[in-house]
């Protein structure tokens, strides 16, 4: 009948209308939360950053002035979380995407993990399924997804809660599809960093 439907429970749910752009028929829509583990981290206080947290041994914890809109990560910002107190901290592994959820630069501000690290909690850690996580930091950088999460954004400050962006869709390919797909981009990003 040319629509699209979600199975929740044992409930086909049409959302056509959810649809923002037609895909190839060996593609499918899907949710983020389908394709990754996305959660937020932890706030620390001023007070508790300075007593515990400052110019100590142990795993980097990073807040939204630490991701760039360069797409870089700066790690060593005097913040760190001693082994002692990790188990009160959320982790977002090496090879997860860090992104602003809320504020000036929810949406903007995006990088991909070169280790594991401890993280604040106006930050979502996209934590990708089945070695697809390039495809989803590119996709979540697309005009359509930030179509879809600004559409989203509510509150003063502007934001996004964890329970919206886990709804938001995403478009994807068979898997060999996929990785032509990010070895493309690949190749055209680096070929304007080389310029």
């Amino acid at each position: 009948d040319n629509k699209y439907y979600e199975q929740i429970g044992k409930n086909l749910i049409d959302i056509t209308d959810e649809i923002p752009f037609e895909i190839p028929n060996n593609w499918v829509w899907t949710r983020l939360s389908n394709v990754a583990n996305i959660y937020t981290g932890n706030s620390i206080s001023e007070t508790e950053k300075k007593a515990k947290y400052t110019n100590v041994v142990g795993r980097y914890y990073i807040g939204t002035k630490d991701v760039g809109f360069d797409n870089k990560i700066f790690y060593n910002n005097g913040i760190a979380i001693p082994r002692k107190y990790e188990q009160e901290f959320r982790i977002a592994p090496k090879h997860s995407i860090l992104m602003c959820i809320e504020g000036g630069s929810a949406g903007r501000k995006i990088a991909i993990l070169n280790q594991d690290v401890c993280f604040g909690n106006k930050l979502c850690c996209f934590s990708p399924f089945a070695g697809i996580e390039r495809y989803i930091y590119y996709y979540l950088q697309s005009p359509s997804f930030i179509d879809m999460f600004n559409g989203n954004k509510t509150g003063i400050i502007g934001g996004v809660s964890i329970a919206k962006v886990k709804r938001i869709l995403i478009p994807l390919p068979p898997q060999p599809e996929l990785e032509r797909i990010v070895a493309k981009i690949d190749e055209f990003v680096a070929s304007i960093m080389n310029r």
